[in-house]
């Protein structure tokens, strides 16, 4: 039984199978392939395959985050399987897919890292706004690769955008249903090393007042912030020269 409670009246900006061999080693990458999606194509009953992502880890320690957003297969990938509304960017009149959003959010101060050979992420932040950044998670280590999408926004009501102790709120978008008690510690343990690689950066780390799982279904439950691996470290403000004003 799940460990969360569904948002209801709180104002919030609104394996089966087992797991398989790791998979192959991201150093035997091949090329990246001609961004023309109509030469990918994909029965759409076939698992996704997506060996090819590793080649954009490389090289290190930063790899090709540009090259990859703009890759149609990585595209098609989000149209794919992200299909849940999202309310934490744009406005009522203006809202925009899930899959358009997350390009966005991983577009300027892009990387894309690799771990123990199973696990690869994208993070970045939304130009000229660092405040609003995010980042996609993906288990590579599973016969349907899990995938979740972080992304975190201002509390526009609160202290400005550039302060440590404004009020943020993260999303967390997976690609199937997931609950607070079967969130995977690596994907937690990811989520406080990014708030750390963004302390080291000199840029903001925010402070997570609330925290949110938005289901495949669009249904979203609260959650501890803390559960999730947010707050791991202090609130500092961003010292570079950047601004984080909309």
């Amino acid at each position: 039984m799940r460990k969360i409670f569904q948002l209801a009246a709180v104002g919030l900006l609104s394996s089966a199978a087992s797991l398989c061999a790791q998979i192959s080693n991201p150093n035997d990458l091949v090329a990246p392939a001609p961004k023309n999606p109509a030469n990918h194509a994909r029965p759409a009953n076939l698992p996704d395959s997506l060996q090819w992502m590793w080649a954009f880890a490389k090289p290190g320690p930063t790899g090709r985050a540009d090259d990859l957003r703009l890759d149609a297969r990585f595209q098609a990938l989000l149209a794919r399987q992200f299909k849940q509304p999202q309310t934490m960017w744009g406005t009522p009149k203006n809202v925009l897919p899930l899959a358009t959003v997350i390009p966005m959010f991983v577009m300027q101060h892009g990387e894309v890292t690799a771990e123990s050979n199973r696990y690869l992420a994208v993070d970045g932040c939304v130009p000229d706004f660092c405040a609003a950044h995010g980042m996609l998670w993906i288990d590579l280590g599973r016969p349907q690769p899990l995938m979740v999408f972080a992304g975190v926004d201002w509390t526009a009501e609160n202290l400005p955008a550039d302060e440590a102790a404004a009020d943020y709120n993260l999303w967390l978008f997976p690609n199937r249903e997931l609950g607070a008690d079967e969130l995977p510690l690596a994907l937690t343990e990811a989520i406080a090393h990014w708030d750390a690689r963004l302390a080291g950066a000199g840029r903001l780390v925010p402070h997570i007042s609330h925290a949110l799982i938005v289901e495949p279904d669009g249904q979203p439950f609260a959650v501890d912030p803390q559960m999730v691996g947010a707050n791991s470290i202090a609130p500092q403000m961003n010292s570079t020269h950047e601004s984080n004003e909309k």
